[in-house]
Protein backbone atom coordinates (compact mmCIF):
# COMPACT_ATOMS: atom_id res chain seq x y z
CA UNK A 1 0.00 0.00 0.00
CA UNK A 2 1.20 3.48 -0.88
CA UNK A 3 0.13 6.09 1.61
CA UNK A 4 0.61 9.86 0.84
CA UNK A 5 0.84 12.55 3.97
CA UNK A 6 0.42 15.93 3.86
CA UNK A 7 1.15 19.00 6.56
CA UNK A 8 2.76 22.16 6.30
CA UNK A 9 4.43 23.12 9.60
CA UNK A 10 5.74 22.12 12.77
CA UNK A 11 4.95 25.10 14.15
CA UNK A 12 1.87 23.50 14.78
CA UNK A 13 3.68 20.51 16.56
CA UNK A 14 0.30 18.35 17.85
CA UNK A 15 -0.86 18.44 14.44
CA UNK A 16 1.95 17.41 13.08
CA UNK A 17 2.48 14.77 15.73
CA UNK A 18 -0.87 13.26 15.32
CA UNK A 19 0.20 12.83 11.51
CA UNK A 20 3.87 11.75 11.95
CA UNK A 21 2.81 9.56 14.51
CA UNK A 22 0.40 7.55 11.99
CA UNK A 23 3.22 7.50 9.06
CA UNK A 24 5.87 6.06 11.75
CA UNK A 25 3.34 3.19 12.14
CA UNK A 26 2.61 2.48 8.53
CA UNK A 27 6.47 2.42 7.73
CA UNK A 28 7.07 -0.53 9.93
CA UNK A 29 5.21 -2.54 7.45
CA UNK A 30 7.50 -2.96 4.68
CA UNK A 31 4.91 -3.86 2.48
CA UNK A 32 3.80 0.12 2.76
CA UNK A 33 5.55 2.89 1.00
CA UNK A 34 4.91 6.20 3.00
CA UNK A 35 5.70 9.19 1.73
CA UNK A 36 5.30 12.49 4.13
CA UNK A 37 5.50 15.84 2.23
CA UNK A 38 5.79 19.07 3.43
CA UNK A 39 4.85 22.97 2.48
CA UNK A 40 8.19 23.92 1.54
CA UNK A 41 7.33 27.20 0.42
CA UNK A 42 4.41 26.08 -1.69
CA UNK A 43 2.39 28.82 0.69
CA UNK A 44 4.02 32.00 1.57
CA UNK A 45 1.17 33.21 3.92
CA UNK A 46 0.06 30.51 6.04
CA UNK A 47 -1.13 30.45 9.65
CA UNK A 48 1.88 30.72 10.97
CA UNK A 49 3.10 33.26 8.62
CA UNK A 50 0.57 35.41 8.30
CA UNK A 51 2.40 38.75 6.69
CA UNK A 52 4.67 36.40 4.07
CA UNK A 53 7.99 36.74 5.69
CA UNK A 54 9.80 34.50 3.20
CA UNK A 55 12.59 34.61 5.58
CA UNK A 56 10.14 32.60 8.11
CA UNK A 57 9.15 30.91 5.50
CA UNK A 58 12.13 29.61 4.77
CA UNK A 59 12.86 28.79 8.55
CA UNK A 60 9.95 26.93 8.81
CA UNK A 61 10.29 24.76 5.88
CA UNK A 62 13.88 23.88 7.17
CA UNK A 63 12.62 23.00 10.93
CA UNK A 64 10.09 21.19 8.91
CA UNK A 65 12.17 18.60 7.09
CA UNK A 66 14.31 18.44 10.32
CA UNK A 67 11.99 17.17 12.35
CA UNK A 68 10.10 14.38 9.54
CA UNK A 69 14.05 13.18 8.93
CA UNK A 70 14.79 12.55 12.55
CA UNK A 71 11.92 10.10 12.54
CA UNK A 72 13.62 8.37 9.57
CA UNK A 73 10.18 8.86 7.81
CA UNK A 74 10.64 9.75 4.05
CA UNK A 75 9.55 12.98 2.59
CA UNK A 76 9.55 15.72 0.14
CA UNK A 77 9.11 19.57 -0.26
CA UNK A 78 5.53 19.95 -2.33
CA UNK A 79 7.49 22.98 -3.86
CA UNK A 80 9.43 21.19 -5.92
CA UNK A 81 6.26 19.67 -7.79
CA UNK A 82 5.27 23.34 -9.09
CA UNK A 83 6.66 24.04 -12.44
CA UNK A 84 4.02 27.30 -13.14
CA UNK A 85 5.35 30.72 -11.49
CA UNK A 86 3.23 32.88 -13.15
CA UNK A 87 -0.37 32.59 -11.31
CA UNK A 88 -2.65 34.52 -12.16
CA UNK A 89 -5.36 35.25 -9.46
CA UNK A 90 -9.50 35.25 -10.33
CA UNK A 91 -12.04 38.42 -10.75
CA UNK A 92 -13.99 38.60 -7.99
CA UNK A 93 -16.16 42.25 -6.83
CA UNK A 94 -16.87 41.11 -3.51
CA UNK A 95 -16.21 38.55 -1.07
CA UNK A 96 -19.28 36.57 -1.79
CA UNK A 97 -17.73 35.91 -5.38
CA UNK A 98 -14.26 35.46 -3.77
CA UNK A 99 -15.90 32.50 -1.43
CA UNK A 100 -17.47 30.77 -4.37
CA UNK A 101 -14.11 30.60 -6.80
CA UNK A 102 -12.96 27.11 -7.81
CA UNK A 103 -9.58 25.90 -9.21
CA UNK A 104 -9.52 22.45 -10.32
CA UNK A 105 -12.62 21.61 -8.70
CA UNK A 106 -11.13 22.63 -5.44
CA UNK A 107 -12.76 25.28 -3.58
CA UNK A 108 -10.11 27.85 -2.82
CA UNK A 109 -12.15 30.75 -2.18
CA UNK A 110 -13.78 28.83 0.78
CA UNK A 111 -10.32 27.89 2.02
CA UNK A 112 -9.09 31.08 1.65
CA UNK A 113 -11.79 33.01 3.19
CA UNK A 114 -12.66 30.36 6.20
CA UNK A 115 -9.19 30.79 6.84
CA UNK A 116 -9.45 34.78 6.83
CA UNK A 117 -12.39 34.58 8.81
CA UNK A 118 -11.48 32.37 11.57
CA UNK A 119 -8.36 34.53 12.54
CA UNK A 120 -9.77 37.78 12.17
CA UNK A 121 -13.81 37.33 12.10
CA UNK A 122 -14.24 39.98 9.29
CA UNK A 123 -17.12 38.18 6.84
CA UNK A 124 -17.12 40.90 4.49
CA UNK A 125 -13.77 42.32 4.13
CA UNK A 126 -13.35 45.90 2.13
CA UNK A 127 -11.81 45.34 -1.09
CA UNK A 128 -9.36 47.85 -1.92
CA UNK A 129 -6.57 48.16 -3.73
CA UNK A 130 -3.96 46.69 -0.86
CA UNK A 131 -6.44 44.08 0.32
CA UNK A 132 -7.01 42.81 -3.46
CA UNK A 133 -3.27 42.18 -3.26
CA UNK A 134 -3.32 40.34 -0.27
CA UNK A 135 -6.22 38.14 -1.31
CA UNK A 136 -4.82 37.38 -4.51
CA UNK A 137 -1.83 36.31 -2.96
CA UNK A 138 -3.57 34.42 -1.26
CA UNK A 139 -5.56 32.81 -4.04
CA UNK A 140 -2.52 32.53 -6.17
CA UNK A 141 -1.20 30.10 -3.47
CA UNK A 142 -3.93 27.58 -3.11
CA UNK A 143 -3.40 27.64 -6.95
CA UNK A 144 -0.05 26.78 -6.58
CA UNK A 145 -0.76 24.08 -3.54
CA UNK A 146 -3.64 22.72 -6.01
CA UNK A 147 -1.24 22.13 -8.74
CA UNK A 148 1.54 20.56 -6.55
CA UNK A 149 -0.76 18.47 -4.51
CA UNK A 150 -2.47 17.12 -7.93
CA UNK A 151 1.44 16.77 -9.22
CA UNK A 152 2.27 14.98 -6.29
CA UNK A 153 -0.44 12.28 -6.38
CA UNK A 154 0.34 11.52 -10.44
CA UNK A 155 3.51 10.75 -9.74
CA UNK A 156 3.35 8.70 -6.29
CA UNK A 157 0.01 7.24 -6.87
CA UNK A 158 -1.25 7.14 -3.54
CA UNK A 159 -3.63 4.48 -2.34
CA UNK A 160 -4.24 6.17 0.74
CA UNK A 161 -3.71 10.28 1.82
CA UNK A 162 -3.74 11.42 5.50
CA UNK A 163 -3.94 15.12 5.87
CA UNK A 164 -5.17 17.39 8.84
CA UNK A 165 -8.72 19.49 8.97
CA UNK A 166 -9.32 19.82 5.77
CA UNK A 167 -11.14 23.24 5.99
CA UNK A 168 -8.56 25.65 5.96
CA UNK A 169 -6.13 26.92 3.04
CA UNK A 170 -3.16 25.50 3.61
CA UNK A 171 -4.69 22.15 3.72
CA UNK A 172 -8.41 22.30 2.20
CA UNK A 173 -7.03 21.00 -1.54
CA UNK A 174 -6.22 17.54 0.10
CA UNK A 175 -10.00 17.26 0.44
CA UNK A 176 -11.13 18.08 -2.73
CA UNK A 177 -8.77 16.70 -4.94
CA UNK A 178 -8.93 13.16 -3.31
CA UNK A 179 -12.73 13.31 -3.44
CA UNK A 180 -12.27 13.92 -7.17
CA UNK A 181 -9.94 11.34 -7.78
CA UNK A 182 -11.70 9.20 -5.24
CA UNK A 183 -8.99 8.50 -3.04
CA UNK A 184 -9.50 7.23 0.32
CA UNK A 185 -8.63 9.82 2.39
CA UNK A 186 -8.44 10.41 6.36
CA UNK A 187 -8.23 14.12 8.02
CA UNK A 188 -6.72 14.12 11.46
CA UNK A 189 -7.74 16.13 14.75
CA UNK A 190 -6.77 16.37 18.02
CA UNK A 191 -8.87 16.93 20.73
CA UNK A 192 -8.09 18.33 23.82
CA UNK A 193 -9.51 15.37 26.94
CA UNK A 194 -10.33 17.66 29.52
CA UNK A 195 -9.09 20.79 28.53
CA UNK A 196 -5.71 19.41 28.91
CA UNK A 197 -4.12 16.64 27.30
CA UNK A 198 -4.44 15.91 23.15
CA UNK A 199 -6.29 13.04 21.86
CA UNK A 200 -5.86 11.91 18.65
CA UNK A 201 -9.01 11.91 16.15
CA UNK A 202 -9.63 10.32 12.58
CA UNK A 203 -11.95 11.06 10.16
CA UNK A 204 -12.40 8.86 7.31
CA UNK A 205 -13.46 10.02 4.04
CA UNK A 206 -15.22 13.24 5.62
CA UNK A 207 -14.48 16.57 6.96
CA UNK A 208 -14.59 17.04 11.06
CA UNK A 209 -17.17 19.37 10.48
CA UNK A 210 -19.53 17.22 8.60
CA UNK A 211 -23.00 17.15 10.80
CA UNK A 212 -23.83 13.46 9.57
CA UNK A 213 -20.65 12.17 10.42
CA UNK A 214 -20.75 13.90 13.40
CA UNK A 215 -23.68 12.27 14.16
CA UNK A 216 -22.21 9.14 13.40
CA UNK A 217 -19.74 8.89 15.80
CA UNK A 218 -21.65 10.39 18.31
CA UNK A 219 -23.46 7.67 18.71
CA UNK A 220 -20.95 5.07 17.84
CA UNK A 221 -19.24 6.44 21.40
CA UNK A 222 -22.48 5.90 23.14
CA UNK A 223 -22.67 2.10 21.90
CA UNK A 224 -18.78 1.91 23.10
CA UNK A 225 -18.76 3.28 26.52
CA UNK A 226 -17.41 1.29 29.11
CA UNK A 227 -20.91 2.67 31.48
CA UNK A 228 -24.29 1.35 32.12
CA UNK A 229 -27.17 3.22 30.56
CA UNK A 230 -27.97 5.10 33.90
CA UNK A 231 -23.97 5.97 33.66
CA UNK A 232 -24.25 7.18 30.23
CA UNK A 233 -27.38 9.05 30.68
CA UNK A 234 -25.90 10.44 33.92
CA UNK A 235 -22.73 11.56 31.66
CA UNK A 236 -25.34 13.16 29.38
CA UNK A 237 -26.92 15.17 32.06
CA UNK A 238 -23.86 16.43 33.57
CA UNK A 239 -22.76 19.01 30.36
CA UNK A 240 -26.05 20.32 30.48
CA UNK A 241 -25.52 20.67 34.51
CA UNK A 242 -22.03 21.77 34.26
CA UNK A 243 -22.75 24.89 31.39
CA UNK A 244 -25.48 26.02 33.50
CA UNK A 245 -23.66 25.95 36.73
CA UNK A 246 -19.84 27.23 34.99
CA UNK A 247 -18.08 24.21 35.33
CA UNK A 248 -15.79 23.18 32.37
CA UNK A 249 -17.99 21.00 29.99
CA UNK A 250 -15.92 20.91 26.85
CA UNK A 251 -15.58 24.73 26.17
CA UNK A 252 -15.06 27.81 27.21
CA UNK A 253 -17.04 28.98 29.93
CA UNK A 254 -19.64 31.57 29.29
CA UNK A 255 -21.11 32.33 32.48
CA UNK A 256 -18.61 33.72 34.57
CA UNK A 257 -20.04 37.48 34.43
CA UNK A 258 -23.55 36.58 34.50
CA UNK A 259 -25.47 36.83 38.13
CA UNK A 260 -27.39 34.13 39.09
CA UNK A 261 -31.52 35.54 39.38
CA UNK A 262 -30.81 38.25 36.99
CA UNK A 263 -33.36 38.91 34.12
CA UNK A 264 -34.72 41.92 32.13
CA UNK A 265 -38.15 42.94 33.32
CA UNK A 266 -41.16 41.00 31.56
CA UNK A 267 -44.35 41.28 30.67
CA UNK A 268 -46.36 38.11 31.24
CA UNK A 269 -49.28 39.35 29.20
CA UNK A 270 -47.24 38.93 26.52
CA UNK A 271 -45.92 35.86 24.23
CA UNK A 272 -42.25 36.73 25.36
CA UNK A 273 -39.70 34.68 22.94
CA UNK A 274 -36.17 34.25 23.44
CA UNK A 275 -33.31 34.92 20.71
CA UNK A 276 -29.88 33.04 21.18
CA UNK A 277 -27.66 34.18 18.42
CA UNK A 278 -24.91 32.92 17.66
CA UNK A 279 -20.93 33.55 16.44
CA UNK A 280 -22.07 33.85 12.75
CA UNK A 281 -18.12 33.78 11.84
CA UNK A 282 -17.67 30.57 13.52
CA UNK A 283 -19.36 28.89 10.31
CA UNK A 284 -19.09 31.45 7.73
CA UNK A 285 -17.37 29.97 5.53
CA UNK A 286 -17.61 26.04 6.55
CA UNK A 287 -19.11 24.16 4.01
CA UNK A 288 -22.18 23.53 1.26
CA UNK A 289 -24.13 21.53 4.61
CA UNK A 290 -23.98 24.86 6.86
CA UNK A 291 -25.11 27.07 4.09
CA UNK A 292 -27.95 25.15 3.26
CA UNK A 293 -29.08 24.68 6.68
CA UNK A 294 -29.64 28.44 7.22
CA UNK A 295 -33.20 29.55 7.19
CA UNK A 296 -31.97 33.23 6.35
CA UNK A 297 -29.04 34.47 4.77
CA UNK A 298 -27.78 36.05 7.87
CA UNK A 299 -29.16 36.09 11.63
CA UNK A 300 -29.69 39.72 11.25
CA UNK A 301 -32.01 39.29 8.22
CA UNK A 302 -33.83 36.33 10.35
CA UNK A 303 -34.16 38.71 13.55
CA UNK A 304 -35.70 41.42 11.57
CA UNK A 305 -38.16 39.72 9.75
CA UNK A 306 -39.26 38.27 13.42
CA UNK A 307 -39.51 41.71 14.60
CA UNK A 308 -41.36 43.14 11.40
CA UNK A 309 -44.06 40.36 11.21
CA UNK A 310 -44.71 39.10 14.85
CA UNK A 311 -47.89 40.38 16.00
CA UNK A 312 -48.03 42.99 18.93
CA UNK A 313 -49.00 40.41 21.28
CA UNK A 314 -44.73 39.03 21.03
CA UNK A 315 -42.11 40.25 22.49
CA UNK A 316 -38.62 39.60 22.27
CA UNK A 317 -35.95 39.20 24.29
CA UNK A 318 -32.18 38.86 21.91
CA UNK A 319 -29.07 37.36 24.28
CA UNK A 320 -26.18 38.48 22.30
CA UNK A 321 -23.80 35.56 22.77
CA UNK A 322 -20.67 36.68 24.92
CA UNK A 323 -18.11 35.70 22.28
CA UNK A 324 -19.26 38.59 20.39
CA UNK A 325 -18.34 41.00 23.28
CA UNK A 326 -15.09 42.92 21.29
CA UNK A 327 -16.18 42.02 17.28
CA UNK A 328 -16.33 45.16 15.95
CA UNK A 329 -18.20 44.58 12.26
CA UNK A 330 -22.01 44.88 11.63
CA UNK A 331 -22.79 41.50 12.11
CA UNK A 332 -22.81 42.18 15.94
CA UNK A 333 -22.65 45.78 16.11
CA UNK A 334 -26.03 46.24 14.20
CA UNK A 335 -27.78 44.15 16.72
CA UNK A 336 -27.19 46.14 19.25
CA UNK A 337 -29.18 48.84 17.66
CA UNK A 338 -32.09 46.93 17.23
CA UNK A 339 -33.84 48.26 20.46
CA UNK A 340 -33.21 51.70 18.78
CA UNK A 341 -35.40 50.93 15.94
CA UNK A 342 -38.02 48.64 17.21
CA UNK A 343 -39.92 48.49 20.33
CA UNK A 344 -40.52 44.71 20.66
CA UNK A 345 -37.25 43.74 21.76
CA UNK A 346 -35.08 44.01 24.42
CA UNK A 347 -31.31 43.70 23.33
CA UNK A 348 -29.00 42.56 25.97
CA UNK A 349 -25.03 42.75 25.15
CA UNK A 350 -22.91 39.79 24.97
CA UNK A 351 -21.12 41.43 28.26
CA UNK A 352 -24.22 41.99 30.49
CA UNK A 353 -24.77 40.13 33.72
CA UNK A 354 -28.14 38.87 32.94
CA UNK A 355 -28.43 35.31 33.33
CA UNK A 356 -28.85 33.66 29.71
CA UNK A 357 -30.33 30.68 31.78
CA UNK A 358 -32.92 32.08 34.35
CA UNK A 359 -33.42 34.30 30.69
CA UNK A 360 -34.44 30.86 29.16
CA UNK A 361 -36.64 30.07 32.34
CA UNK A 362 -38.90 33.00 31.75
CA UNK A 363 -39.19 32.72 27.91
CA UNK A 364 -42.29 31.14 26.24
CA UNK A 365 -39.78 29.64 23.35
CA UNK A 366 -36.46 30.21 22.46
CA UNK A 367 -35.08 31.17 18.66
CA UNK A 368 -31.89 29.98 18.34
CA UNK A 369 -29.62 30.24 14.79
CA UNK A 370 -27.42 27.05 15.80
CA UNK A 371 -26.45 27.62 18.94
CA UNK A 372 -25.39 25.57 21.82
CA UNK A 373 -28.07 26.96 23.46
CA UNK A 374 -30.87 25.44 21.45
CA UNK A 375 -30.39 22.31 22.69
CA UNK A 376 -29.27 23.59 26.06
CA UNK A 377 -32.79 25.09 25.92
CA UNK A 378 -34.50 21.44 24.70
CA UNK A 379 -32.82 19.88 27.58
CA UNK A 380 -34.10 22.50 29.81
CA UNK A 381 -37.48 22.13 28.73
CA UNK A 382 -38.26 24.62 26.22
CA UNK A 383 -39.81 24.28 23.08
CA UNK A 384 -37.16 25.76 20.27
CA UNK A 385 -37.32 27.17 17.25
CA UNK A 386 -33.90 26.73 14.85
CA UNK A 387 -33.10 28.72 12.38
CA UNK A 388 -29.77 27.70 11.76
CA UNK A 389 -27.05 25.17 10.92
CA UNK A 390 -26.24 23.04 14.00
CA UNK A 391 -24.76 19.43 15.22
CA UNK A 392 -28.14 18.61 16.29
CA UNK A 393 -29.88 19.83 12.89
CA UNK A 394 -30.86 16.82 12.28
CA UNK A 395 -32.42 14.83 15.70
CA UNK A 396 -35.24 16.17 15.08
CA UNK A 397 -35.63 18.12 18.64
CA UNK A 398 -36.44 21.72 17.10
CA UNK A 399 -39.08 23.20 15.22
CA UNK A 400 -37.80 23.93 11.82
CA UNK A 401 -39.86 25.93 9.76
CA UNK A 402 -40.45 24.65 6.28
CA UNK A 403 -41.24 28.23 4.97
CA UNK A 404 -42.18 31.92 6.23
CA UNK A 405 -45.53 30.88 6.84
CA UNK A 406 -44.88 28.42 8.75
CA UNK A 407 -42.70 30.46 10.60
CA UNK A 408 -44.80 33.08 11.64
CA UNK A 409 -47.38 29.86 12.89
CA UNK A 410 -44.44 28.85 15.10
CA UNK A 411 -44.14 32.21 16.64
CA UNK A 412 -47.10 32.86 17.59
CA UNK A 413 -48.52 28.89 18.75
CA UNK A 414 -48.20 27.10 21.81
CA UNK A 415 -45.84 24.84 21.03
CA UNK A 416 -44.97 21.29 23.54
CA UNK A 417 -40.92 21.01 23.69
CA UNK A 418 -39.56 18.56 21.59
CA UNK A 419 -36.75 16.58 23.30
CA UNK A 420 -35.49 12.70 22.24
CA UNK A 421 -32.28 10.67 23.27
CA UNK A 422 -30.61 12.30 20.87
CA UNK A 423 -30.28 15.38 23.73
CA UNK A 424 -28.53 13.17 26.43
CA UNK A 425 -26.23 11.94 23.37
CA UNK A 426 -25.33 14.64 22.54
CA UNK A 427 -23.80 15.92 26.10
CA UNK A 428 -22.28 12.85 26.34
CA UNK A 429 -20.50 13.26 23.72
CA UNK A 430 -19.82 16.76 24.38
CA UNK A 431 -18.50 15.52 27.82
CA UNK A 432 -16.77 12.05 26.57
CA UNK A 433 -15.27 11.26 22.94
CA UNK A 434 -12.61 8.74 24.13
CA UNK A 435 -14.45 5.75 22.00
CA UNK A 436 -13.21 7.29 19.11
CA UNK A 437 -10.18 8.29 20.39
CA UNK A 438 -6.80 6.80 18.82
CA UNK A 439 -3.67 5.51 20.77
CA UNK A 440 -0.52 7.07 20.38
CA UNK A 441 1.80 4.73 19.04
CA UNK A 442 5.11 5.99 18.50
CA UNK A 443 5.57 10.30 19.99
CA UNK A 444 3.94 11.76 22.46
CA UNK A 445 3.05 15.04 21.08
CA UNK A 446 1.84 16.52 24.12
CA UNK A 447 2.94 20.08 24.67
CA UNK A 448 5.09 22.02 27.92
CA UNK A 449 4.94 25.53 27.75
CA UNK A 450 8.36 27.29 28.55
CA UNK A 451 10.06 30.30 29.00
CA UNK A 452 13.79 31.43 28.89
CA UNK A 453 15.01 35.42 29.09
CA UNK A 454 11.61 36.14 28.32
CA UNK A 455 10.32 34.00 25.35
CA UNK A 456 7.48 32.15 25.67
CA UNK A 457 7.41 28.96 23.87
CA UNK A 458 6.16 25.20 23.81
CA UNK A 459 8.49 21.99 24.24
CA UNK A 460 7.40 18.59 22.41
CA UNK A 461 9.42 16.18 23.06
CA UNK A 462 9.00 14.31 19.96
CA UNK A 463 10.69 17.29 18.40
CA UNK A 464 14.73 17.23 19.17
CA UNK A 465 16.57 17.04 16.14
CA UNK A 466 18.83 19.91 17.38
CA UNK A 467 21.11 18.10 20.67
CA UNK A 468 17.71 17.65 23.22
CA UNK A 469 13.97 19.10 22.95
CA UNK A 470 14.60 22.03 25.48
CA UNK A 471 17.29 23.08 23.02
CA UNK A 472 15.49 22.83 19.82
CA UNK A 473 12.27 24.01 21.01
CA UNK A 474 14.09 27.03 22.01
CA UNK A 475 15.88 27.39 18.72
CA UNK A 476 12.44 27.33 16.64
CA UNK A 477 11.19 29.88 19.42
CA UNK A 478 13.61 32.18 18.77
CA UNK A 479 13.67 31.90 14.95
CA UNK A 480 10.01 32.03 14.55
CA UNK A 481 10.36 35.39 16.94
CA UNK A 482 13.22 37.07 14.42
CA UNK A 483 11.84 36.05 11.36
CA UNK A 484 8.08 36.27 12.01
CA UNK A 485 9.33 40.40 13.16
CA UNK A 486 7.63 43.15 11.12
CA UNK A 487 10.97 43.35 9.33
CA UNK A 488 10.40 40.73 7.25
CA UNK A 489 6.32 41.38 6.43
CA UNK A 490 5.66 41.79 2.86
CA UNK A 491 1.63 42.18 3.48
CA UNK A 492 -0.76 43.78 5.81
CA UNK A 493 -3.85 42.25 7.18
CA UNK A 494 -7.01 43.56 5.94
CA UNK A 495 -8.90 44.78 8.75
CA UNK A 496 -11.63 47.04 6.90
CA UNK A 497 -15.13 46.12 7.03
CA UNK A 498 -16.72 46.84 3.58
CA UNK A 499 -20.01 48.66 5.56
CA UNK A 500 -21.76 48.56 2.48
CA UNK A 501 -21.77 45.27 1.54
Amino acid sequence: MKYLFYFYSDFNPVFLGVLLDEAIELTKNPDNDVLFAYCGGTCEMCHFNRRGSKALCGFCSYTTRKVIEDHKVKNVKLAEYISNTNYIAPEYENSSVLRALKYRNVSIGLAVMSSYISLWRNMNPKLTTESRRFFDAHLKQSMRLTDGLYNLIDYFKPDVVYSFNGRYEEVRPIYDICKCLKIKFFLGEAFSEGGKVWKKVMFEDHLPHDIKYWCKRRDYSWEHYNLTEEEKAELGKSFYENRRNGIYAGDKIYTTKMVKGKIPNLDESKINIGIINSSEDEYAAVGEDWDRLKFFPTQYDGIIYMLEHAPSNVYFYLRIHPNLTKIPYKFHTDLLKLGDKYNNITVIPGDSEISTYDLMDHMNKIVCFGSTMGIESVYWGKPVINLGPALYSYDDICYEPKDLADFERLLIEDLPPKCNDSVIKYGAFSMDQSPVFLPDKNIDYQTTRKKLFGINYSKNSYISFLFNANVTSLFIAVGRFIFGSRFFNKYEIPLEEDTDY
